[in-house]
């Protein structure tokens, strides 16, 4: 065979086999960087366990409890009022009733009246990918980053900075710019969150063209008759403006739960 044959036989120097003619440094080289690469990453890692949080039992009982009350276990029929005014225009009000069954939220009637095919497809477009409204939100809200604290009258107050992708749209999803505060209701033996509120704490400007001046939706919480909590008013407000016009919506949303 010619050189080079003999060339491509043998092995190169990094598969480990060491010849006479090659020192000691040029395969040990990489153990000895490695020493210091490996107490580095143990350091950090300490130095992040160090930082973690200590955990807050009574939020993971809230978080917990919110868990245990799926969607799904908590029908309920609702009841909307929407009030909207442009500037310097007279204001309409809106009636919607509807009913989520644990499967499907469906439309009972609009302004008082059987909604036509065509509201209820609408309606169907509109929720699709949304959240289904309820106590199990709060596992969502509060489960990453919520911060202690206590409001003026003692009582415990979770904020949270920025909301979870998708949980409140108004013709693009401003969640993330969003702020939540709920207030711990610990007065009974089990402790729940009895007021969400999430709020706009600076305006938003988007698509170019609108600007949202104003937001704000608090929602009640109550224990029902089988001792978990439902969730039983949501009022939401906000005001901005749309191609140069101003105006300002009000919602107020009434909850029974169903059977």
């Amino acid at each position: 065979p010619t050189r080079r044959a003999k060339w491509r036989e043998s092995p190169p120097p990094w598969r480990g086999r060491k010849s006479s003619s090659q020192t000691p440094s040029e395969f040990t080289w990489p153990a000895r960087l490695a020493t210091p690469v490996i107490m580095y990453r143990i350091l950090a890692a300490l130095l992040l366990i160090a930082a973690a949080p200590a955990p807050d039992p009574l939020l993971q009982k809230i978080i917990a409890g919110a868990r245990a009350v799926p969607a799904a276990s908590q029908p309920f029929e609702r009841v909307v009022r929407t009030t909207s005014q442009e500037k310097d225009a007279a204001s309409v009000t809106r009636t919607r009733t509807d009913r989520w069954d644990g499967k499907a939220l469906t439309p009972l009637a609009i302004d008082g009246k059987p909604p036509t095919p065509d509201q209820v497809a609408e309606m169907t477009r509109a929720s699709a990918g949304r959240p289904i409204p309820g106590y199990h939100r709060i596992a969502d809200f509060l489960g990453h980053g919520a911060v202690r604290a206590a409001d003026s009258q003692g009582r415990t107050v979770y904020r949270v900075t920025g909301l979870p992708k998708g949980s409140v749209n108004v013709g693009k999803d401003i969640s993330r710019d969003l702020v939540g505060e709920a207030i711990v209701d610990s007065t009974g033996p089990q402790p729940f969150v009895a007021r969400l509120r999430v709020f706009l704490p600076k305006p938003l400007s988007f698509f170019m063209v609108a600007k949202l001046d104003s937001f704000e939706q608090v929602t009640d919480y109550r224990l029902g008759s089988d001792g978990r909590p439902v969730q039983v008013r949501s009022v939401q407000s906000m005001s901005g403006a749309q191609f140069g016009k101003a105006g300002t919506t009000r919602s107020e949303a009434t909850y029974t739960a169903g059977r």
